[in-house]
C-alpha cells in the first residue's frame, strides 16, 4: 500500500505549527515525516536537541521521521560509518543520504546497529547496485528520489518508471516527492514554485500526482513543500480512497480464472470518465460497481479489462446506436450482446478503431489524464470515477 508523508523544515516554522500540521496530515492518513538536517545552524547540542523536538512530534501521531543528510553534516555531528548514534539521539527512524560516500561505508551504514532505515537517492542506480553488490542489505534500503524546486529542473516520467522497475526488482521500495500547488510553500531554499521530483506535476491537482506516481511504481510519496492546505490533504485522501477497493469473490469464478481475477482488496488507478448520454444503469454498474478491471497482455491498440464478461454474462447489454464511424483514444467502450461471448467487457482505445457496431460508446477518459495510460500495463488495476 502507498505510504503518505509531509515534509517540515523546523528551521522556519514554529513548534505550535509544526503540531497543527502533523495532526491535521496524520488525520488524513500521512505516516511519514521529511525533514532536512543540514539546512539548521547551531551547536551539535542544538541541532540533536531541535531534531529531537520535532521528532517527539512526529512520534507523538504514529508518524515515522526521515532525516536528508549530506556528508559535510555526517562529519560535523561525529557520526561515523560504524556509529549513527548521534542520529538515533535526533529520534530519527531514517536516515537519507544526499549523496553516497561510494565505498564500504555506505554498506556499513546501510548495515548498522542502531536500527536506523537508509534511504539512497534512487537516481544513483550505479551506487545503489555497488552497496548490494559489497553486502548492503537490501531490505534495510529505501530508494528515495531528490526533489527539484527550479522549475525545468525535475525528472522525466519515462526515467522514473524504467528506475523503480530495477527496484522492484530487488524488492527495494522507493519514495518520490509530490508537490503542493500553495502560492508561498517553502522548502529548504527560498524557492516557491513547488517541489516535485517530476517535472510534468509542478502544475497538476495534488490527487492527480498521486495517481500519476502509482502509476509510475512509486511506494510512497511525500509532499516535498509546506505546508500544503488542509483541501489537499483531504483530497489526497480522497485519491487513495478511490484507490484502494475490495473485490469479491464469486462462486461461479473457477480454478485458473479465480488465480487472475484481483479479489479481495485491490490496488487500482482510478481514470476519471465523462460517461455517453444514453449509457444504461447495466452499463454504469459495470463501469463504476465491478471493482476488477484489470489489463490484459497487449495494450498497443486497446486497454482491455476481460473480467466483466464473466459477471455480466447473464446480464443484456443491449446494443445502443453511435454515430461514430472510429473509436478515438480515450474512447472507453462496452461490448454488447452482439457478441455474446465477449460481453461484458471493456476496452480503452489507444488507436483509431472502426466501430462494428458490437461496442457501445460509454464515454471518454478526460483529457488531462490520458497520459496516465502510457503506464497501464499487464495485470494492472484500474477503474472508473464519473467527471463532475
Amino acid at each position: 500500500m502507498i505510504q503518505l508523508g509531509v515534509s517540515l523544515y523546523p528551521e522556519q516554522e514554529t513548534p505550535e505549527e509544526i503540531d497543527r500540521y502533523l495532526k491535521l496530515a496524520n488525520s488524513c492518513g500521512f505516516i511519514k515525516v521529511f525533514t532536512s538536517l543540514f539546512s539548521v545552524e547551531g551547536s551539535k547540542e542544538q541541532i540533536i536537541q531541535y531534531f529531537r523536538g520535532l521528532s517527539d512530534t512526529a512520534h507523538k501521531y504514529g508518524m515515522q521521521v526521515y532525516g536528508d543528510c549530506n556528508a559535510r553534516f555526517f562529519m560535523e555531528m561525529g557520526a561515523s560509518p560504524e556509529d549513527l548514534s548521534v542520529f538515533k539521539e535526533m529520534g530519527l527512524d531514517v536516515l537519507r543520504l544526499d549523496l553516497m560516500f561510494n565505498d564500504e561505508r555506505d554498506v556499513a551504514i546501510v548495515n548498522n546497529s542502531q536500527g536506523l532505515g537508509v534511504q539512497l537517492n534512487a537516481s544513483l542506480v550505479d551506487s545503489v547496485k555497488r552497496i548490494i553488490g559489497l553486502g548492503g542489505d537490501r531490505n534495510r534500503i529505501i530508494a528515495s528520489y531528490n526533489f527539484y524546486p527550479l522549475r525545468n529542473t525535475g525528472a522525466d516520467s519515462e526515467d522514473v518508471y524504467e528506475t523503480n522497475r530495477f527496484f522492484k526488482s530487488e524488492g527495494i521500495r522507493t519514495q518520490i516527492f509530490i508537490s503542493s500547488g500553495v502560492k508561498g510553500t517553502h522548502g529548504p531554499w527560498p524557492v516557491s514554485d513547488g517541489l516535485p521530483t517530476v517535472e510534468i506535476d509542478r502544475d497538476l491537482p495534488i490527487g492527480m500526482q498521486v495517481r500519476h506516481m502509482l502509476a509510475l511504481g512509486c511506494d510512497e510519496m511525500i509532499i516535498g513543500n509546506a505546508f500544503a492546505s488542509e483541501e489537499e490533504l483531504k483530497e489526497v485522501a480522497a485519491t487513495m480512497k478511490q484507490i484502494y477497493v475490495y473485490g469479491e469473490d464469486r462462486p461461479f469464478y473457477f480454478p485458473g480464472i479465480r488465480d487472475q481475477i484481483p479479489i479481495g482488496d485491490i490496488e487500482r488507478i482510478p481514470l476519471t470518465i465523462e460517461l455517453a448520454e444514453g449509457i444504461s444503469n447495466s452499463e454504469k454498474e459495470l463501469l463504476f460497481g465491478f471493482m476488477k478491471h484489470n489489463v490484459s497482455e497487449y495494450t498497443h491498440t486497446i486497454i482491455r479489462s476481460r473480467w466483466g464478461r464473466f459477471d455480466f454474462r447473464f446480464t443484456p447489454i443491449e446494443p445502443r446506436p453511435c454515430d461514430k464511424e472510429y473509436f478515438e483514444p480515450g474512447d472507453v467502450v462496452i461490448l454488447n450482446d452482439n457478441v455474446q461471448h465477449y460481453k461484458g467487457e471493456v476496452h480503452i482505445v489507444r488507436k483509431p478503431i472502426r466501430n462494428d457496431a458490437v461496442m457501445n460508446y460509454a464515454g471518454r477518459i478526460a483529457e488531462e489524464e490520458l497520459f496516465l495510460l502510457d503506464y497501464l500495463k499487464y495485470m494492472m488495476n484500474f477503474g472508473f470515477i464519473k467527471k463532475q
